[in-house]
């Protein structure tokens, strides 16, 4: 769901905190560059395009209470990001992703996994981990 369009993020928060989800994965968030939005009842962290906005884009909104909990966010690129959280038992990272469509050139589906291989080398051997993949 693209967060360009004005008051979408605030529809967005509006469902997450009426279904009562803790954290959702966003993909197609299309804002460029990287960053953190905090707002009373939840937080955005997101990762986009440096160069050009309306392009991909995947984050994370989560509720204000987990939001201690964060150890920290990774934006990877317009196409991968984590975020870890510490767990009671273990702390849990979550790879969210946007992968490539079928009909993509070789090279640019190469490159996303390469880039997601990356990824899921550097979480910590004893932390879960959780894939959102679009």
């Amino acid at each position: 769901m693209t967060m360009l369009k004005p008051g979408k993020m605030s529809e967005i928060a509006e469902q997450m905190l009426r279904t009562q989800l803790q954290i959702i994965a966003l993909q197609e968030i299309r804002w460029k560059g990287h960053g953190q939005i905090k707002k009373n009842a939840y937080s955005l962290f997101y990762s986009g395009s440096e160069q050009i906005t309306g392009h991909f884009g995947t984050g994370f909104m989560l509720k204000k209470e987990i939001e201690k909990n964060i150890t920290s966010f990774t934006p990877i690129n317009e196409k991968i990001c984590t975020i870890r959280l510490k767990g009671k038992f273990n702390n849990i990272t979550l790879i969210n992703v946007h992968a490539p469509t079928e009909e993509k050139m070789e090279e640019e589906k190469d490159k996303f996994y390469d880039d997601l291989q990356r990824t899921f080398e550097r979480v910590p051997k004893y932390d879960d981990f959780r894939r959102s993949e679009c």
